[in-house]
């Protein structure tokens, strides 16, 4: 009786320590196919240095790039993908949406730069220029026009704003001469200071932010599928860990990260990425840290247009716990 007494405090002990993990589904033999999206571009830059065949055994993450802005919307509505790197907002939108989209924290907090040729001191010499830019109505046009209100001008009277139709135009059109003051975002910013020696940066949109706000602005967040989270939650917690540490290499290591990144895409030059992370402000920071600076710049976008975050703030069970 002893014996069996012992056996089954043994069993018991067992089943706790499996059920202790919580209600994941472990894999079998077959491997679980982990679907990683993330558009072209400085959303490389965070998951470059990641090893998605180590993170846990059993599961195996598949990249991949995605180069349009509407195919990248249709995977996130459809739930082709567990996890993707994507702006903030359209987090928002897509959770709004009822897809169960889960934002499990920030990582880039702001690319933008406005820079120049001319000797211009500040936000007011920015009075009857034309400032080329990308994005009309959406996050950089948003952020732009905020702040440009906050320090005293008027978006639509006191100066021109240029919008034009694709980002590859911001750089000829800087490095011609065709402008003189433009805001782009890294890793164009980069390759404009290397052609063009008299650019500087005028105005550091972050730091602005920052100033106002006391955090710069989440640009683009780390989201997991609602169902993949339930699902598997060791893994989604062991993945945001991996997530992170690629984060950390790539700022320890922006040669690395250069590198790994124009192995994926070959047409982005390794070594403009690499010289533009600095500038990438990047930082990955669990949302239920980052909360707080996620609602102040979903409260300044739904102030310009409520369709810029799907109408609404977000329910609580969007931010991952």
């Amino acid at each position: 009786m002893k014996r069996l007494s012992a056996v089954l405090f043994l069993s018991l002990i067992f089943i706790l320590s499996i059920t202790a993990r919580g209600s994941e589904e472990i894999p079998g033999s077959e491997t679980v196919s982990v679907h990683l999206v993330v558009p072209n571009g400085a959303t490389l830059v965070p998951i470059a240095l990641l090893d998605g065949k180590s993170i846990s055994e059993g599961f195996d993450v598949e990249l991949e790039i995605i180069k349009s802005s509407d195919l990248l919307g249709a995977k996130l509505i459809s739930g082709e993908a567990d996890f993707a790197v994507i702006p903030s907002n359209l987090a928002a939108i897509m959770a709004n949406k009822g897809t169960g989209l889960r934002i499990a924290g920030p990582v880039i907090w702001g690319l933008s730069y406005i820079v120049t040729s001319e000797n211009l001191k500040g936000w007011d010499d920015l009075r009857g220029k034309s400032v080329p830019m990308i994005g009309r109505g959406l996050t950089p046009d948003i952020t732009f026009r905020h702040l440009l209100e906050v320090n005293g001008l008027n978006p639509d009277e006191d100066l021109e704003i240029v919008y034009v139709s694709a980002a590859t135009e911001l750089v000829p059109t800087f490095l011609t001469g065709r402008s003189t003051v433009s805001m782009m975002p890294e890793p164009m910013v980069t390759t404009v200071l290397s052609k063009k020696p008299e650019t500087r940066i005028l105005v550091d949109i972050q730091e602005e932010w920052r100033k106002l706000y006391g955090s710069s602005y989440p640009q683009a967040s780390l989201v997991v599928s609602g169902d993949f989270a339930d699902k598997y939650p060791n893994f989604t917690d062991d993945f945001i860990q991996a997530f992170s540490a690629s984060v950390d290499a790539a700022k320890a290591d922006p040669e690395a990260a250069g590198a790994a990144v124009s192995a994926l895409v070959p047409e982005l030059n390794a070594g403009i990425i690499a010289d533009a992370i600095p500038r990438m402000n990047l930082d990955f920071m669990a949302a239920a840290d980052a909360r707080g600076a996620l609602e102040d710049y979903f409260e300044v976008l739904k102030a310009f247009n409520p369709a810029t975050i799907g109408g609404k703030m977000p329910v609580d069970d969007f931010y991952l716990p």
